[in-house]
């Protein structure tokens, strides 16, 4: 059945159940409103990451984690673009993603581990036909993939194959190497699966990975929104061509390197302009 069906008959149209998983912050907040304002979906959950670094590890010991790997910069642009993002985007019109459960919809969990017995009963209460996973930190095994009836998409913003893993903007500008954004079905294995859509972009001069991989995470919602015909079809994608590239946490050299030619992890312009108007 098309995601338009009923457009030729007079009946409404047909509206796929979707949870998303995200980290929240800034990037998470594009994604819903984005997701809303697709006649196609119906938000029927949100999977909320809690987890810092490692399932185990509690704020503190995550936030420590975040400084021994990659700095104080990389930690403060983390914490702009997560909980002082949250908060601007509540002051302002773009709206943060949730933290609880709202009447009627969407229904809110917060888990380190999606894949446990709690977060595997929250999916299948939620009976999605759709999962998308977007600037979330968790990796989804197989059983939780097994839960949509018709398939798991990432956003992932960057060219697949190429940088594969944690903070792909941020590699890209540090390695001077191509920007854009993938729509991706979701195997097992971390940003690995079918390629369903894929769009380059350019940048500013300038741009901080904030405002860059704001922008990704907003081109790859309009491009999972403008293809819903095509998913609900059976469209499977195209396999990626290669193993690619993975990079983990930027280092504290990495970071001292981007700053050195000057580059910018996020810009005070950047925070003002959430108050300002929808991104």
């Amino acid at each position: 059945m098309s995601a338009s069906a009923g457009a030729s008959t007079g009946s409404p149209p047909v509206r796929l159940r979707t949870v998303l998983c995200t980290s929240g912050g800034l990037y998470g907040a594009l994604v819903l409103r984005r997701l809303r304002a697709c006649e196609s979906l119906e938000i029927c959950g949100v999977i909320r990451s809690s987890r810092v670094i490692d399932p185990s590890f509690g704020f503190f010991q995550g936030a420590w984690g975040y400084l021994r790997l990659s700095g104080l910069f990389y930690s403060l642009y983390l914490w702009c673009a997560t909980t002082l993002a949250d908060w601007l985007c509540a002051l302002g019109t773009i709206g943060a993603v949730p933290t609880r459960s709202m009447s009627p919809a969407p229904r809110v969990f917060a888990t380190r581990d999606v894949n446990d017995r709690h977060g595997l009963e929250f999916l299948s209460e939620c009976a999605p036909d759709l999962l998308l996973s977007a600037f979330f930190n968790q990796r989804l095994r197989a059983p939780a993939l097994a839960v949509p009836k018709l398939a798991c998409l990432n956003i992932h913003p960057s060219l697949l194959p190429e940088h594969k893993g944690v903070d792909p903007v941020f590699q890209a500008l540090l390695h001077g190497a191509p920007l854009g954004v993938t729509v991706h079905f979701m195997i097992p294995e971390l940003d690995a699966g079918r390629i369903l859509l894929q769009k380059p972009i350019e940048h500013r001069a300038g741009a901080s990975v904030f405002e860059i991989t704001a922008r990704m995470f907003r081109e790859g919602t309009d491009l999972l929104a403008g293809a819903i015909d095509r998913i609900v079809q059976g469209e499977t994608g195209t396999p990626q061509s290669g193993a690619g590239s993975y990079q983990s946490w930027p280092t504290r050299r990495e970071v001292r390197d981007l700053r050195a030619r000057g580059g910018s992890l996020v810009r005070l312009s950047d925070l003002v302009r959430l108050l300002r108007k929808p991104t």
